[in-house]
């Protein structure tokens, strides 16, 4: 299971239905005014870092926060369909509620939708397969991808939820991701969050 580089990994900046807890899965919401400002000192953190190519889910909140970052990098971004978020059916646009944690360890399949299971194989393939084109690889995609990686690895330091446009670098050890997060300011954010809105 172990990746074979190092590489970093970053969720999308805010959207305006993440502020209001309404399920986005699939569907393209665009980044507020917040998650635009997050995706610029994103891309700032990461202009000094050695990224060699940039991976991203073609959503929109991902493809705008990659862009911020692509902007110091001069690098044209690979889009790939695998990293999108999960799609979650007959649930998307409806606001997060007890079923999507029960998603999150299998227990609910969302009518119209995609299981836990297939998403979280779907995602692992398309991490593996950017991880694979070289050391230094940026990720930028969602939230649930964060989660999907623990059914698969275990990350340390402990991690969870994932914040919207916090960037971090992972060296992958065997089964074990070791992750160092570039933005020590957010680091409080992470014991006030409620919880990952997807």
């Amino acid at each position: 299971m172990a990746f074979p580089h190092p590489f970093y990994f970053l969720r999308h900046g805010e959207t305006s239905w993440n502020a209001i807890r309404k399920t986005q899965g699939q569907e393209d919401s665009q980044l507020n005014e917040k998650g635009r400002a997050q995706a610029v000192r994103a891309g700032e953190l990461l202009a000094d870092e050695s990224i060699e190519r940039i991976v991203a889910s073609p959503l929109s909140r991902a493809r705008h926060t990659a862009e911020a970052v692509a902007h110091h990098h001069g690098l044209e971004i690979i889009f790939d369909d695998d990293l999108k978020e999960c799609h979650l059916g007959d649930m998307q646009g409806t606001p997060n509620g007890p079923w999507l944690q029960d998603y999150w360890i299998g227990e609910f399949d969302p009518p119209n939708g995609e299981t836990f299971g297939q998403f979280s194989a779907r995602v692992w393939r398309g991490m593996r397969r950017a991880v694979d084109m070289g050391p230094n690889t940026l990720i930028v995609a969602h939230g649930g991808l964060w989660i999907a990686a623990h059914e698969f690895i275990k990350v340390e330091p402990g991690l969870m939820p994932m914040p919207n446009a916090l960037p971090l670098h992972i060296t992958p050890d065997k089964n074990v991701w070791r992750h160092r997060v570039l933005d020590e300011a957010r680091l409080g954010d992470l014991k006030r969050s409620p919880g990952p809105s997807v």
